[in-house]
């Protein structure tokens, strides 16, 4: 592995672990079952099946997703964003605005990052490379 790619798989892993911590707290909280009885609140031992349902397909989505993220890595660490980081995108944006194609649109500064901030390392690679940046 690069060392792109081994930080990409690392990111991709404490996603993932953070994603089903996420999801076992939330399920957790919203399916106790909490009774009155006697003026007491009793807890269930047992979680309702429908709790490991949820359970499962969270798993299940968490697992694709991260299995995918490793494919696309082996095969295209630069359809991540790890090059162009905020502040990279800052100085570019100021760059592109001084362009007369920016110029002429009126285009304003947070729009421009915006739409940068969506595209991968390879698409802004190319974008970037249109203009005299």
């Amino acid at each position: 592995m690069t060392a792109l790619q081994k930080s990409i798989y690392t990111d991709a892993l404490q996603r993932s672990r953070k994603t089903i911590i996420d999801a076992d707290v939330q399920i957790d909280e919203a399916t106790d079952d909490t009774g009155q009885s006697n003026g007491r609140a009793k807890i269930s031992k047992k979680k309702p099946k429908a709790n490991n349902k949820e359970k499962n397909k969270v798993y299940l989505e968490n697992s694709t997703n991260v299995l995918m993220d490793l494919r696309k890595a082996a095969s295209h660490p630069m359809l991540f964003r790890t090059k162009f980081t905020d502040n990279v995108l800052s100085g570019i944006t100021k760059q592109l605005l001084k362009e007369p194609d920016f110029k002429k649109r009126g285009a304003v500064f947070d729009l421009v990052k915006e739409d940068m901030s969506v595209m991968t390392d390879a698409e802004l690679q190319v974008f970037c490379a249109t203009y005299k940046v």
